[in-house]
């Protein structure tokens, strides 16, 4: 019976996976994942917690309908565009120049 590394002999895409490149992609796509992870849960962990032990505060009117807490929920709704426009940049300067030399690298003559 082999072992798995000699079963990976000779194909490309476990060499591809092993490849310094591909880690580097990995670990760029990972960081901003993990930053941009910290800063939406920790937004609505801010407002839950308001919501918990501030209530009061949630309640104070902006005019109108609007109150607080209803600012801090629309708020949200914008991290959320916000956090789509600034990934989409990311992927398109640094992500995908890269994806793509990494997929040039493995296609070779196929394209």
């Amino acid at each position: 019976m082999g072992t798995m590394d000699s079963a990976a002999d000779g194909d490309p895409y476990v060499a591809v996976y092993e490849s310094a490149q591909f880690k580097d992609l990995r670990r760029r796509s990972n960081a901003f994942i993990g930053w941009t992870s910290v800063v939406f849960y920790g937004w609505w962990f801010l407002v839950i917690v308001l919501a918990a032990f501030v209530p009061d505060f949630l309640r104070k009117g902006l005019g109108g309908p609007m109150n607080v807490g209803l600012l801090l929920v629309l708020l949200s709704l914008v991290l959320v565009v916000t956090v789509s426009a600034v990934y989409l940049r990311f992927a398109r300067t640094r992500l995908d120049p890269l994806s793509a030399q990494i997929r040039a690298d493995l296609e070779g003559d196929l394209r």
